[in-house]
């Protein structure tokens, strides 16, 4: 056995070419792996007796699938192409094992949000198909108890395959910042309208500015979206945030990713409003759910007192004429169009912000992020 530079003792390493972050049938198939392993850890509970384990293996071999891979996967992929770029060359067959599973970790944690978030929301579908809650055998009782399930495994997975590793306190730490600081962002995201007697308050349109949609944004997406997948890549390489090379990679892609995370909110405000169903793989509920999102925000800084009625009429109403007066008034302000310039000027402004990072090759990683949002159409 040879003594590896994460400090394992491991087989002698060997690269595999084709396993890269491009490699999406390579990624699902460390998925499949890490499936097999929890399935298994419920099969092990003592106490329980055949048939309640087969009870439990059956239900979670069909929630696993349905709620975890499906996705575009970019959160994940992004945790290998920053270990690529890091290392400076392909990496070898348990550096790609390592990385795929730290980024299925944060896939993981997207699915618990998720199937939280689906439930807050009402939402009706996910990823093209109904939401996990909307399965028969499934309702809200169940999924609320399989979203905090999901999130429990993530650390059930990291103990098994990097409890020996140099980084495992601070990988363990990531994820418990990004879990509470996305539980922040989503108290805000929820609460645009405020609660009172057990029901929505009256609509209130002076709480939807730019400064409260940007600080929930920040805290609900930049940093599991974009900041913890970099994050984890640096860790995994040995990066200590508190060293000085460290904390410059660390503040270097935190000043990026919350760049990226607010262009890619935004781009999923317009997205949620305007984009057809069949493609964005699920039916918006923005406008009917009150949400602080970019369009309302811009839509109050542009109105008259006209316009302004229909937003007070209709934001925050479960009724379909209503959602299409309020669209009908953005398509009126060119929203649309007001984002499309927004969304070149948020492209240069990241792009310089890119250029400015040294190691020239790190650049690389957010190159790819931006390549992957940019334009994107769901």
């Amino acid at each position: 056995l040879t003594s590896n530079d994460d400090g394992s003792h491991l087989p002698p390493l060997t690269t595999n070419p084709t396993m890269t972050s491009t490699d999406r049938d390579a990624f699902l198939a460390i998925y499949k792996e890490i499936e097999t392993d929890l399935i298994a850890d419920i099969n092990k509970l003592p106490a329980l007796s055949p048939t309640v384990k087969e009870q439990l293996t059956t239900y979670y071999s069909t929630c696993l699938p349905y709620t975890v891979p499906g996705g575009k996967m970019t959160r994940g992929l992004t945790v290998i192409k920053g270990v690529e770029v890091l290392k400076g060359r392909t990496l070898t067959e348990v550096e790609y094992k390592h990385a795929a599973i730290l980024g299925w970790q944060v896939e993981w944690l997207q699915a618990f949000f998720l199937v939280a978030d689906d439930i807050m929301d009402g939402s009706i579908t996910r990823r093209g198909n109904p939401c996990w809650y909307k399965q028969p055998n499934v309702t809200q009782d169940n999924a609320i108890n399989d979203a905090l399930i999901l999130e429990n495994m993530i650390y059930q997975t990291l103990r098994r395959h990097f409890k020996g590793h140099p980084s495992y306190v601070q990988i363990l730490e990531l994820f418990i910042d990004t879990t509470y600081q996305t539980e922040i962002g989503q108290h805000i995201d929820t609460n645009g309208t405020p609660y009172a007697d057990g029901k929505r308050a009256e609509l209130d349109l002076t709480r939807f500015t730019l400064d409260r949609y940007q600080g929930c944004v920040r805290y609900k997406t930049c940093y599991y979206s974009f900041y913890l997948s970099c994050a984890l890549a640096l860790a995994y390489c040995g990066y200590d945030p508190e060293s000085g090379e460290g904390k410059e990679l660390y503040a270097n892609a935190e000043d990026v990713c919350m760049r990226l995370g607010e262009y890619f909110q935004i781009q999923d405000d317009v997205l949620d409003a305007f984009a057809p169903p069949e493609v964005l793989g699920k039916i918006g509920t923005d406008i009917e759910d009150a949400k602080c999102s970019w369009l309302v925000c811009k839509a109050l800084e542009m109105v008259n007192e006209e316009q302004k009625k229909v937003l007070v009429e209709n934001y925050g109403k479960h009724d379909a004429e209503g959602v299409e007066k309020v669209k009908e008034l953005y398509r009126e302000l060119k929203l649309e169009e007001l984002f499309t310039a927004y969304e070149e000027e948020q492209k240069k402004a990241c792009d310089e912000l890119i250029a400015k990072i040294k190691p020239e090759s790190f650049q690389d990683l957010f190159k790819f992020l931006l390549g992957k949002i940019y334009k994107r159409q769901k």
